[in-house]
């Protein structure tokens, strides 16, 4: 079967197996790689144009099939996306090429185009390791860093970043988390813009003159653990010796030296797998589900569908991007007199929209404190123009998947009674997340305010786990989750607009009532003996069966525990952050920054 490209997508030719990663260029420039080792369909099956490379497919140009690492050329095939006279470019606002990056979204890489930026890249990572070292920590590079330089002694052509690691002296998860806060504050100090993922992984961005992101460097946290396993969040964890890992050595970048684990092949056997020496541009990093769990419970994921927002925002091609929950918005609206306190907190404002006419004085004649929150870069760039072409509302920063985003009422000084609204958030947000909102809902209340959102009951026909647009809560989970607050839940059905039928929307109206009582705890070790005892080896399929769910409860409950260190080490690091003299402290609306671009103020987000 011959290569083929279409406006539609392409259609992969017979591959010989020697064939791993294939390269998909339009004319010199490489915009995607495949892993053919990720793919479930077979591999002559048509594959679409990603979402992310569609708003670039106009004009038209030479489609060109190479052999990821060699780049020895496998088919090429021309096609017109559109009828205008144009060459097909994937370039950002400064004309600089873009690829999909491991991440699935479009990235600058250290291709051809982005003149200087290896070096760039290697300036800051020498800094920041300096940086780190003078902080009486043991950096160290790793990731695609480290295998670009044992491979290849450079960093990866296909890579857009810098992998940077330190060696906690902690092997307490809580430790290691508090750790990880206190370094993230250190390198806000010095005056990074900081993007936090975890309790241990930060991001740190380096703009250019125009102010767009010209290139990262994450800073992980690598740490042992008492059954001998080496873990850097969010991926690597298994088995090493600590004389594999120290005295570091170094391996050597564009001519530059870097410290590196004492024995690097074993760190990249755990980083990918024994093959690590094979250039596959496409490589999806597969975490073990336990790992996953293991991590996401003891260090959180706060950035959890950001990049999703982000590129929602950011998408020109939708001048109101909140458009279509208009109905939600206007069934708040509608019910703006039940809104009396003096101050307003909108969650998840995407462009400030609703929030820009809760703060309109002609609305109905008073004015009050309007703040409109966010943890989307973009969406709160969005809802800052809103303020600058004259509307009557605030814009701050914050983060549900955050156990400090509960300290946001004393952050920004909102004494007193107040209301809180989320338009079509709840069913947006993950279950953590939408824990905390649930909190401050029950806050926002006992504080004398009301508490006023909107939700879709049912899922959209093309629901996926990767667009939270998509995704619904019904009226009786939510009722469930609520009550867990001690929370009841007043529904009213919204008439859906065109776009909605299907959705079933509804507005709700939140009320005080009688937390449940908890139920007695049982520990970890009674479950395990219980557990024991009833897996018998003769079992029948119920038995089975209710084996598995028992399983699942204990997961649940472990996942539940690790998180509790979590929880302790965000309280630990925010009363540090508030009594530490000499700090400074976010305290007012006016010093909370206007747009966030992931900052983590010392004060505590």
């Amino acid at each position: 079967m011959p290569f083929t490209a279409t406006p539609r997508g392409l259609t992969l030719p017979d591959l010989t197996d020697d064939v791993r990663s294939v390269d998909i260029c339009f004319g010199d420039q490489r915009v995607w790689s495949i892993d053919l080792r990720d793919r479930e369909e077979a591999p002559t099956q048509a594959l679409p144009w990603p979402p992310v490379l569609q708003p670039h497919l106009t004009g038209s140009t030479e489609v060109v099939l190479r052999r990821s690492g060699d780049g020895a050329e496998l088919g090429r095939a021309a096609v017109a996306f559109t009828e205008e006279p144009h060459e097909t470019r994937v370039v950002d606002a400064e004309g600089i090429p873009l690829a999909i990056n491991k991440w699935g979204r479009l990235g600058k890489t250290l291709e051809a185009g982005n003149a200087g930026v290896q070096e760039r890249i290697l300036d800051r990572t020498e800094e920041v390791v300096a940086h780190l070292v003078d902080m009486g920590l043991r950096p160290f590079v790793v990731g695609g860093t480290l295998l670009g330089g044992i491979r290849e002694g450079a960093l990866l052509p296909h890579d857009d970043d810098a992998d940077v690691a330190y060696l906690s002296a902690f092997t307490n998860p809580a430790d290691v988390a508090r750790e990880g806060f206190e370094v993230g504050h250190r390198l806000q100090r010095l005056g990074y813009e900081l993007v936090r993922h975890s309790a241990t992984h930060m991001q740190l961005y380096f703009r250019s003159a125009t102010g767009s992101v010209d290139h990262y460097v994450d800073v992980f946290t690598a740490f042992f653990t008492d059954d001998g396993n080496i873990n850097q969040p969010f991926h690597v964890r298994g088995p090493m010796r600590e004389d594999q890992m120290l005295p570091f050595g170094t391996v050597t970048i564009a001519g530059r030296e870097f410290p590196a684990p004492a024995d690097p092949e074993a760190w990249l056997v755990i980083n990918y797998d024994e093959n690590w020496r094979t250039p596959i541009p496409g490589y999806h990093l597969g975490t073990p589900r336990s790992t996953s769990r293991r991590f996401q419970s003891w260090f959180g994921s706060y950035h959890f569908k950001r990049d999703f927002w982000n590129e929602f925002y950011s998408d020109t091609r939708a001048p109101e991007p909140d458009a279509r929950w208009n109905s939600g918005a206007q069934w708040i609206l509608d019910r703006r007199e039940q809104l009396s306190a003096p101050a307003v907190l909108e969650l998840g404002t995407g462009s400030g929209a609703l929030s820009a006419r809760l703060a309109d004085a002609a609305d109905d004649g008073r004015r009050r404190r309007v703040v409109a929150t966010d943890y989307s870069t973009a969406a709160l760039a969005a809802a800052r123009a809103r303020v600058d072409g004259g509307a009557g509302f605030e814009v701050a920063h914050l983060n549900l998947y955050r156990t400090l985003a509960l300290d946001v009422f004393r952050r920004l000084e909102l004494g007193g009674p107040v209301d809180i609204v989320a338009n079509h958030l709840l069913e947006q947000l993950g279950h953590l997340a939408r824990a905390n909102a649930l909190r401050l809902i029950r806050m926002a209340l006992r504080s004398g305010g009301t508490a006023l959102a909107t939700a879709s009951g049912e899922h959209a026909p093309d629901v996926s786990f990767g667009d939270p647009t998509t995704w619904h809560l019904s009226t009786f989970d939510l009722a469930r989750e609520a009550k867990a607050f001690g929370l009841g839940v007043e529904i009213e059905p919204i008439a859906a607009a065109p776009e909605e039928q299907g959705r079933r929307p509804y507005g709700v109206r939140f009320t005080l009532t009688t937390a449940p009582l908890p139920r007695k705890e049982t520990s970890m070790k009674q479950r395990l003996k219980r557990l024991a005892m009833r897996a018998r080896p003769s079992g029948t399929r119920a038995e089975l069966e209710a084996l598995t769910a028992r399983v699942r409860e204990l997961e649940s409950e472990l996942d539940e525990y690790r998180r509790d260190s979590l929880r302790v080490a965000e309280l630990l690091d925010l009363a540090e952050q508030r009594l530490t003299p000499g700090d400074a402290q976010v305290s007012s609306a006016q010093s909370v920054p206007a747009v966030d671009s992931g900052h983590e103020p010392k004060a505590g987000e």
